[in-house]
């Protein structure tokens, strides 16, 4: 039943699991609320109440965090925002998470405008992998729904990374009604002959409009998934990195393939196995709910024990699923909790 808490503990091995048998393996960092962009459905334009910097984690109690929850089993951790290259130094806290802890992969996404200028310093940092948020394949659309980004500048970034070596790489597309679903096809077709994971996302209630962005813009990407395997012979497939929930299919004979998530048509919350931590240090063990377990001071107290303590208390409240399809929406931004 959606909303119903679960009891958390610590299994014998030590991996972090709550009542239902999911095991947290994924976390997701949050280094900054703030980005570069204005998309609507994520920070519209004229948002400003950002966080203070003496407000947000530093490097070291991020380091300190982690390390932590590498013990109790995470052992893939994603660096988000906001936008996180618009944080100076992320390639060193990359660094560090690699020399500090004993996680086996740290991954970033980002929204590919500051891309080119890092890529470099992310691959000698040893980041293992890179999603890009791009919702259009047409330059003057990919400006109006971002207000202010530059479609050649994250393609040339996007190349610059499958140069060095970060691949697979992956690229998200949030679909909207009447906005860019008339694209859905033309990134089907460019897995034919390019080696990317295009995943097509659902429009999930979350954000200050979430309401009214739902109503108005949201594609059930189950239908398109049915009517792509009709039109273009889909096969699934399996096999691709990461900790993810989207579900992998390719056509026959092509260098890519096209992921889909569905957090509302085909809900996954039964294997998920992911918590959130806001560039504020609040750990949520639910993207759906307003509920989350203070972090910060144990971090900069470096108190390991309480931190131990307080992920098994979010263990404790990671409900059984959402409750999206019933009407329920999430107020707090996307920006603010690790998108």
């Amino acid at each position: 039943m959606a909303g119903e808490l679960a009891t958390g503990h610590t299994d014998r091995e030590g991996a972090l699991a709550d009542s239902c048998g999911r095991t947290v393996k994924s976390l997701r960092i949050s280094v900054t609320d703030r980005c570069n962009l204005r998309c609507e459905y994520c920070l519209p334009r004229g948002l400003h109440a950002f966080e203070r910097p003496d407000e947000l984690l530093s490097f070291d109690d991020i380091s300190c965090i982690v390390r932590v929850a590498s013990r109790l089993g995470v052992n893939r951790v994603r660096i988000t925002g906001g936008e996180p290259l618009v944080r100076a130094g992320v390639p060193d806290l990359i660094a560090q998470l690699k020399r500090e802890t004993t996680v086996r992969e740290v991954a970033m996404t980002t929204n590919g405008m500051l891309l080119e200028r890092h890529v470099d310093q992310l691959a000698a940092a040893g980041l293992d992998r890179l999603t890009v948020s791009v919702d259009s394949l047409k330059p003057e659309r990919f400006k109006a729904i971002t207000c202010t980004g530059s479609l050649d500048d994250v393609w040339r970034g996007v190349r610059k990374a499958a140069a060095a070596g970060l691949r697979p790489l992956k690229i998200n597309v949030l679909v909207l009604k009447g906005m860019n679903d008339d694209e859905i096809d033309a990134w089907v077709e460019l897995t034919r002959e390019h080696d990317l994971v295009v995943r097509l996302l659902e429009l999930m209630p979350v954000g200050e409009g979430a309401a009214q962005n739902l109503a108005e813009r949201y594609v059930d990407l189950t239908k398109v998934r049915q009517r792509l395997t009709q039109d273009y012979g889909l096969v699934s497939t399996s096999g691709l990195p990461g900790n993810g929930p989207a579900r992998y299919w390719r056509i026959p004979g092509a260098l890519g393939v096209v992921g889909f998530i569905t957090p509302i048509s085909d809900r996954y919350c039964d294997t998920c196995s992911r918590f959130r931590l806001t560039s504020t240090g609040e750990l949520r063990p639910c993207l759906a709910y307003e509920v989350s377990v203070p972090l910060r001071d144990a971090a900069r107290a470096r108190d390991e024990a309480l931190l131990e303590a307080r992920f098994a208390s979010a263990a404790a409240l990671k409900p059984m699923g959402h409750a999206w399809s019933e009407g329920a929406i999430t107020t707090i931004g996307m920006s603010r909790i690790g998108g």
